[in-house]
């Protein structure tokens, strides 16, 4: 075999092994959210949202890490993401959006914490967390679609598809994205 020819037989044989798993859905997980290491909630922490306190629910924990060094903990991504979007109600200490230097999120099956601004979240599952309903996070979209499938999701959604009514409406049982109800 020529220098040639032997480069396209490994270039052949490389897509034919790839195949597979393309057509099975696999997704690129090189977009996936990165895993931060973040400091763990403490039995007395907690979130500044609902009271709850986030060490007892491990699989659900949501952390901001401020730029001044300080922490916060929450029960689950709603309350993160209800902190996030109405800070001069919840942070008595003054912090805002721009002070926040990592946002992180428990990935839903790894349990792992991911970074929120990157990771995909499922709304309308039959999956509740300690505050009911959840923001489902994970760290990409095979995730999220496995997710989908397993517990009967109604979207995947963004960090920026995030916004109060949509938070609220979980709080009601209610699944809302873009101002619009999902059935």
């Amino acid at each position: 075999m020529s220098r040639i020819s032997r480069r396209l037989f490994i270039a052949a044989c490389a897509l034919t092994l790839a195949a597979p798993a393309m057509a099975a859905g696999v997704e690129d997980t090189r977009n996936a959210a990165p895993r931060l290491h973040l400091p763990k909630p403490t039995e007395h922490d907690a979130c500044p949202v609902c009271g709850m306190f986030p060490a007892r629910y491990y699989e659900w924990i949501a952390t901001m890490e401020f730029t001044d060094g300080t922490h916060v903990h929450f029960d689950g991504a709603k309350d993160a993401f209800k902190f996030w979007l109405n800070m001069k109600k919840y942070d008595t200490h003054g912090h805002r959006q721009k002070d926040v230097k990592h946002f992180g999120v428990t990935a839903y099956y790894s349990t792992e914490m991911i970074d929120a601004k990157k990771a995909l979240y499922v709304i309308g599952s039959d999956v509740t967390g300690p505050m009911g309903h959840e923001l489902v996070p994970h760290p990409d979209m095979y995730d999220a679609k496995e997710f989908m499938k397993d517990h009967h999701g109604k979207a995947i959604i963004r960090f920026q598809d995030v916004d109060m009514p949509m938070l609220l409406g979980l709080d009601d049982g209610r699944f809302i994205l873009h101002g619009k109800e999902l059935k």
